[in-house]
């Protein structure tokens, strides 16, 4: 099956707010993003004026800590609520350059000039010329990828290390461990603050919306793996975390007991329905319009409200065009998804 998963049509705007500061560096009037929180605290871009979509975390210290900036166009309410708290950042950490953890990260480093930057080893070129992170975002969302994400700014390489399992970043007053977590793509890292027992895990387990602990996996076709998922959700788990902090959204519900069971049992569920669904269908329509079925009748029932807002942070066809294109690549066939 040679399927192309194209972007909804519908694409979110932007509108003036309470608490809108002007942006010197753009003349532009910025909404600052809301931080809650001490340690970690909690960024909310309110992406698309939209609160509980997307998060950053700031780890205070000697050296403050940004973990995942964002995508480029909430990069100025990000630096906005900073500036307003007097929030320097140090380092910025990258669990991984998909557009909606990691765009933003040249905006704000601008922003930043002393902070250093560090991606998950095989990412970082893209930091530092973002062409082809912007072709592939290209191929997947259209041209409409700048309007949902913002551009890239370049990173000097100078600026940019490779981050390995295993290595640790000094706060001055604590240390940061990194833990390779490949699954929603290739190159993820998590990491986790021993000192508040915290682990931030990006997208490796999926994401969440406020008001429901339904895991919804997230399985982009970019290289999504089915076996690493699984494998690093099962790592994490023997971390032994307090609290598990998810790039969507906040802190995981109902918490580490059972998150790292439901998010497994979630990807396991919807990996099976896929190829369920893709043996009983011969064309993409079909297969997106039967899976989309189950989804709402018995894979995922929930509140209609709760299924919109988890079709913004990860929609059902783009985790369709993930599996198949893990799919094709296990099978030996091309995919355009790929």
């Amino acid at each position: 099956m040679n399927t192309r998963f194209h972007v909804p049509t519908k694409v979110f705007g932007t509108r003036r707010s309470r608490g809108e500061q002007p942006d010197a560096s753009a003349g532009k009037t910025v909404t600052p993003a809301i931080l809650t929180g001490t340690d970690p605290v909690l960024i909310d871009p309110m992406l698309n004026d939209s609160p509980g979509k997307s998060s950053s975390y700031l780890i205070p210290g000697s050296r403050n800590i940004l973990i995942d900036p964002g995508s480029a166009n909430a990069a100025p309410r990000v630096i906005e609520a900073l500036r307003s708290r007097k929030l320097r950042v140090d380092l910025i950490l990258l669990t991984h350059i998909h557009p909606d953890a990691a765009a933003g990260a040249g905006i704000i480093a601008r922003h930043f000039p002393k902070a250093e930057i560090a991606a998950p080893a095989g990412a970082t070129e893209r930091l530092a010329d973002p062409s082809a992170l912007v072709s592939d975002m290209k191929k997947v969302y259209g041209e409409k990828v700048e309007t949902i994400y913002g551009h890239p700014a370049p990173i000097d390489a100078v600026r940019i290390s490779a981050v390995e399992d295993g290595d640790s970043f000094d706060l001055g007053d604590r240390s940061i461990a990194a833990i390779s977590s490949p699954g929603h793509t290739a190159a993820h890292m998590s990491f986790f603050d021993p000192e508040t027992s915290s682990l931030f895990c990006g997208d490796a387990l999926g994401v969440q919306v406020p008001g429901s602990s339904v895991v919804r996996p997230s399985t982009p076709p970019w290289d999504f793996s089915l076996e690493d998922s699984l494998a690093s959700i099962e790592k994490l788990s023997r971390l032994g975390a307090d609290t598990v902090y998810l790039a969507h959204y906040g802190a995981a519900r109902p918490g580490p007991a059972e998150i790292f069971t439901r998010a497994s049992n979630a990807l396991k569920s919807w990996h099976r329905s896929f190829l369920k669904k893709l043996e009983q269908t011969d064309s993409d329509e079909d297969l997106s319009r039967q899976f989309n079925a189950c989804l709402e009748a018995s894979l995922e029932p929930i509140a209609p409200s709760v299924r919109r807002d988890l079709e913004v942070v990860s929609p059902a066809w783009l985790n369709l065009a993930g599996l198949n294109a893990e799919q094709a690549r296990l099978s030996g066939r091309l995919s355009d998804a790929a």
